[in-house]
């Protein structure tokens, strides 16, 4: 009786159970039935708007996507022209032929130390041309390098080496140099919650990098199939990289958002080369002559085939400059081929493409395409817009690797001897420097001109950080002047004195505003 009682017990509660389980279902079914009203129309799915998807954390999408848009940018820079001219535009703005670094030691709120200036600036124009490794670049070179590929791959790393290294000699009197890595040396797929590394990269509690699992061998090389990792610490190891996301630990490629619109261009043009190839290798046909030519079919004929013989075989009408068609049978004419190639649509839509892709990329428009039609306040409007993005860039670029760089070479030239550092200061105050970015382009030299020299007599700028704008040392234009001026006393080509000069220069200032204000 206890089994039938407890059998029946059961049944109950099981049944009981499953139309609990039954109701719960339907009403999820219809909660999901029920479209929710949202306050944005575009919010609401439709059959005509897909809704996007969130597919994650920063760091979830860099697993998915990361390699495919790096190894697809590359492709693009191999193949596409327009695609390595971007990343030429971006890193000719960005470091150009090298970030320069002008040194100013001194204490705050002191005058620089001109004597310890030269010497560090002696010393780094020395480690200049042997800065890294390899010894195959120089430091201009190893800058643009570092910031191709920062572009391109979305990061580039690179690790200090100082003092005494096992097998390295460091090119230079200052015991100090970097290697420049790739990304692909640092796995994206290796993630280990328990010693909390993240697509390579370890993290502390706060999620700040202590250091980089990085490959010993080349993943891509021929002897990189048994990969091992060594464990670098973010000391000595650091990282450029292109984020936009926040705690997103690995960067992506600058085309990301361009990437689809660049294949297209890419397929488009290669459509029309091969269409406007086929189109030139044809010209035009032959329409065959009389009807009453031709068998019709039966009395022995075969249909279709002419009742009279060619006798004169193949015939080959050789188009020349002038030629007359004089050997055509009766009844038959030449026809021209129209294949409406070149397309004159072509050009239009490529440069539509190519617009929308420059914003996406971060370049100009004109310096994209090599399109500079315009007028000067269209031009000077896109120059100015576009070089607060290149300038942007630079500082980027400027406080992940140039100013880390320029520390450690100021720390290893005080540790081998070669600086003595002044009772009283820090290193900090002993790297203290100037950096000088590349100088924006003039589009009417003479305007350009005429403001910076505005500003600089109206107290609004210093004629050192104009000097820097032309990209020069305001210390060499300092002493060339000076000895150019003794030069000339040698020669008795004594200058004008300073008011006959003032005055030289306030009437050509006013010719110039009165030509500039009738254009």
């Amino acid at each position: 009786m206890s089994a039938s009682l407890a059998k029946t017990r059961l049944t109950q509660a099981l049944a009981s159970d499953r139309a609990i389980a039954a109701v719960a279902s339907v009403q999820e079914r219809s909660k999901a039935a029920v479209v929710q009203a949202r306050a944005h129309e575009v919010t609401r799915p439709s059959r005509h708007r897909k809704l996007a998807r969130d597919w994650g954390s920063g760091n979830s999408i860099v697993g998915m996507d990361a390699r495919q848009l790096r190894d697809q940018a590359r492709h693009l820079e191999r193949d596409l022209d327009v695609a390595d001219n971007a990343l030429n535009v971006l890193v000719q703005n960005t470091v150009g032929s090298g970030i320069d670094v002008l040194a100013a030691p001194r204490l705050p709120g002191q005058p620089i130390d001109r004597d310890l200036a030269e010497k560090i600036d002696d010393l780094w124009d020395g480690w200049w041309d042997a800065p890294e490794v390899t010894g195959m670049h120089d430091y201009g070179a190893c800058q643009q390098l570092l910031a191709r590929t920062w572009f391109r791959d979305g990061e580039g790393y690179y690790q200090d080496l100082i003092g005494p290294v096992a097998g390295l000699v460091h090119g230079t009197a200052v015991p100090y140099s970097f290697e420049m890595i790739e990304p692909d040396l640092i796995p994206l797929d290796l993630t280990d919650p328990a010693r909390n590394i993240v697509q390579g990269v370890e993290k502390n509690a706060w999620g700040r990098p202590v250091a980089y699992h990085v490959y010993k061998q080349h993943p891509g090389d021929a002897y990189g199939a048994m990969l091992e990792t060594k464990r670098v610490s973010a000391d000595v190891l650091h990282g450029i990289r292109n984020v936009k996301r926040l705690h997103q630990v690995r960067g992506l490629s600058v085309f990301a958002s361009a990437m689809s619109r660049f294949e297209d261009v890419k397929d488009y043009e290669e459509s029309e080369r091969i269409a406007a190839k086929v189109a030139a290798s044809m010209c035009a046909y032959i329409k065959k002559g009389n009807p009453d030519r031709y068998e019709p079919g039966g009395g022995g004929g075969v249909a279709g085939q002419m009742v009279v013989p060619n006798t004169a075989g193949d015939r080959e009408l050789r188009f020349v400059p002038g030629i007359v068609f004089d050997d055509l049978m009766a009844g038959e004419d030449i026809g021209m081929i129209d294949s409406n190639r070149p397309n004159p649509n072509a050009a239009n839509w490529r440069m539509d493409q190519l617009r929308a892709a420059a914003g996406g990329i971060g370049v100009s428009y004109s310096s994209l395409t090599l399109n500079y039609d315009g007028t000067y306040s269209a031009q000077r409007q896109e120059l100015v817009e576009k070089w607060g993005g290149y300038l942007m860039l630079a500082e980027r670029f400027i406080a992940l690797a140039v100013r880390k760089q320029r520390v450690r070479f100021i720390e290893a030239a005080v540790l081998a001897g070669k600086l003595r550092m002044p009772r009283g200061w820090q290193l900090r105050h002993l790297a203290a420097s100037t950096y000088v970015r590349p100088v924006m382009p003039w589009i009417d030299p003479l305007k350009e001109a005429y403001g910076r020299g505005e500003a600089e007599d109206r107290g609004w700028t210093s004629p050192q950080q104009n000097t820097l704008l032309y990209g020069n040392n305001p210390n060499d234009v300092e002493r060339e002047r000076a000895d150019w001026a003794a030069r000339r006393q040698e020669l008795g080509d004594v200058p004008p004195a300073a008011v006959a000069a003032q005055a030289e220069r306030g009437a050509i200032r006013a010719a110039t505003t009165t030509a500039m204000l009738r254009d």
